[in-house]
């Protein structure tokens, strides 16, 4: 995914990211809102846009298997329903997601970068009192981020990351989300974990050799789900 990357001063860039939404977009800030992050099922790889979905409350990036953080954003949407069938009115308060801004800072509050990544998801209006939802897949921590971020060490480190995301209605009208943030804790290999039944015991020492039985492959993998030891043979960290 191509991201195009803008650094600026920390203060200078809190105040342009506020000054960036404009009086025009401020009346949509309640009518678009991130509910959370969704949480992947480990067996379809597939997440599921409605208000009792699962959601976890912070990320993990293992950058021992990727160095960029993307999410799929549960986004309701508080618009009423405009279209008619009778009048042959078409529906114009769908919402389609065209871009993300992502600010990201350490645990200290230094802003590590900024840019702006494209969004991908669409969302229906509301249904009486009920909002819509739909998701975004949205990139909340970038590669150089991540690799600035981390350095040489095997982590944790934190990275929150502070994002609007921006649409536009059937009917035209840009629409944009309120601020919303996010930890991620980056690591190294802090996801593999290495099951018994991996060792395999004609070899000497511990090891992860006996894959007669294991799974081979991860959803996402190094996206805060653990990675079984016999899904990435040859990684350095998969290694007991």
């Amino acid at each position: 995914m191509k991201i195009q990357r803008r650094h600026v001063g920390s203060v200078a860039a809190l105040l342009a990211f506020g000054g960036l939404l404009g009086a025009g977009c401020a009346e949509n800030r309640s009518s678009l809102f991130v509910r959370g992050v969704l949480k992947f099922d480990p067996d379809t790889c597939e997440v599921t846009a409605e208000a009792t979905a699962a959601t976890i409350l912070r990320g993990t990036l293992d950058v021992a298997f990727t160095t960029e953080y993307s999410a799929a954003l549960l986004i309701g949407n508080q618009m009423v329903r405009r279209g008619n069938a009778a009048t042959l009115r078409t529906e114009t308060s769908r919402v389609q997601f065209e871009s993300a801004d992502v600010h990201t800072f350490d645990s200290a509050g230094n802003e590590l970068a900024a840019f702006t990544a494209p969004a991908t998801g669409f969302v229906d209006p509301s249904t009486g009192a009920e909002p819509g939802f739909g998701f975004a897949n949205v990139v909340l921590v970038d590669s150089g981020t991540a690799t600035a971020a981390i350095g040489n060490s095997g982590g944790p480190v934190e990275v929150l990351a502070s994002v609007i995301v921006r649409g536009r209605t059937l009917g035209g009208e840009e629409v944009a989300t309120g601020e919303w943030q996010f930890p991620v804790d980056l690591c190294r290999g802090c996801l593999v974990f290495f099951p018994g039944e991996a060792d395999d015991i004609t070899l000497p020492g511990p090891n992860c050799e006996d894959r007669s039985d294991g799974p081979t492959s991860a959803c996402r993998i190094g996206l805060d789900t653990g990675v079984d030891c016999r899904v990435c043979p040859g990684n350095p960290v998969c290694v007991p």
